[in-house]
């Protein structure tokens, strides 16, 4: 059996949402699956928990370099993000930019992200109508990290406007001719270069300047820089903000349809908030927000008794991975007070688990204990719309009113 039957590289395989049941037929054949890149790349699909796992983990074999992406997300991986780097400048950039994502900032950040649900939520309200996935899924994870980043506000709705380009990509509404996506981005990275410059001749408190202030102990004995550079610091930056949001984009109204289609556990989470960070940990599960990453062999290997050649793609399926029977009892049961849940949305061990996690899991909790007592006074107003890409399980319109 191959996925010729169901391309798991075509977009519009996943134009009604992740394909759950061919995904639990590719789990028993216990072994990974050939496949090709839309561009003939020939690769290997990872479906189960452990295989994902076992090579998140062993960086030495399998490479970020010089891209993680699959597809339409294959785009020019320069200048290289932190996500297409490998040991040892991968480690130096995640150590420089760990103090952003702090406990201590981050719980600084707890009333803020607050204020920001609270607000979209009664601006929704008045609105009456609104789309869920424009009007907040959308706007709350950028509107958190301009704030983190401190971002004037002057120039947030600018930032805002470019962010939005750059989710979807693939998708025409949002990506247009195929380049407006990565040309955001670039606009997003000038703008944030010409900050970190600005930042590094005028310091304050902020991200910028913890950034800059940074320094790597021992960074000299392995030839690395113990210090980012502007132009560094305004690339990461960049990063985050795009990034940074599709975790929290997709969860948003993910968690909303799943909270309406299961209202026994919307009454069970409305009934005990103590179940709030069990149903946060289980939304990432079940809406599984990136759907995949990609790693190359550096040597010849062997992923679950499959021979796997130097230079070979393998496809790591989160989304898979986070329905797998071995793993997750009744996988597709949604379960608020889920205790065993190793969910895999952020990445399978190893270095390249995603460093904003904590930011993200914080923003998707504020949210539902926001929104939780508010869902049974909405309904959905018109069809959920999902964009064209296999990368992202997200939906790019989601009418609702309040009743």
């Amino acid at each position: 059996m191959t996925t010729q039957d169901l391309d798991l590289m075509d977009a519009k395989t996943f134009a009604d949402g992740i394909p759950h049941d061919h995904f639990r037929r590719l789990r028993r054949l216990d072994r990974p699956i050939r496949g090709t890149d839309t561009d003939g790349e020939p690769l290997w699909h990872l479906l189960r928990h452990r295989d994902v796992v076992a090579v998140s983990k062993d960086h030495r074999t399998f490479s970020s370099s010089p891209t993680t992406m699959t597809s339409i997300r294959k785009v020019d991986p320069s200048p290289p993000i932190i996500t297409f780097l490998d040991s040892p400048e991968h480690t130096r950039i995640r150590k420089l930019t760990f103090k952003v994502f702090a406990p201590a900032r981050l719980a600084a950040l707890q009333k803020p992200i607050r204020g920001i649900v609270d607000r979209l939520l009664a601006q929704a309200r008045e609105r009456g109508g609104f789309d869920l996935a424009e009007d907040i899924a959308l706007r709350l994870p950028f509107e958190v990290l301009l704030e983190l980043l401190g971002i004037p506000e002057e120039d947030r709705e600018l930032m805002l406007g470019w962010a939005r380009r750059t989710v979807n990509l693939g998708d025409e509404e949002y990506d247009g001719d195929g380049l407006g996506g990565q040309d955001a981005f670039q606009q997003i990275h000038a703008y944030l270069q010409d900050f970190a410059r600005h930042r590094a001749a005028h310091r304050t408190d902020d991200c910028f300047s913890l950034l800059l202030d940074a320094r790597l102990q021992g960074a000299e004995r392995l030839g690395l820089a113990d210090r980012l550079t502007p132009e560094e610091v305004g690339l990461f930056a960049s990063t985050l903000i795009t990034a940074g949001s599709e975790t929290t984009y997709c969860s948003v109204t993910g968690a909303v349809l799943a909270l309406l289609d299961f209202p026994d556990q919307l009454d069970r989470l409305r009934a005990d908030r103590s179940l709030l960070p069990t149903a946060t940990n289980e939304v990432l599960r079940w809406v599984t927000p990136v759907t995949h990453f990609a790693r190359r062999a550096v040597t010849d290997t062997v992923v679950a008794g499959q021979p796997v050649a130097a230079g070979e793609t393998v496809v790591m399926w989160y989304s898979s991975a986070n329905r797998d029977e071995e793993v997750f009892a009744d996988p597709d049961r949604f379960d608020v007070a889920r205790t065993t849940n190793p969910q895999l949305s952020f990445g399978g061990g190893g270095p390249h688990v995603c460093i904003g996690n904590g930011l993200a899991v914080m923003e998707l909790r504020q949210f539902l204990e926001g929104v939780v007592d508010l869902l049974p006074e909405l309904e959905i107003t018109g069809p959920v719309l999902r964009p064209e890409t296999n990368f992202m399980n997200s939906v790019k319109h989601l009418p609702m009113r309040f009743r």
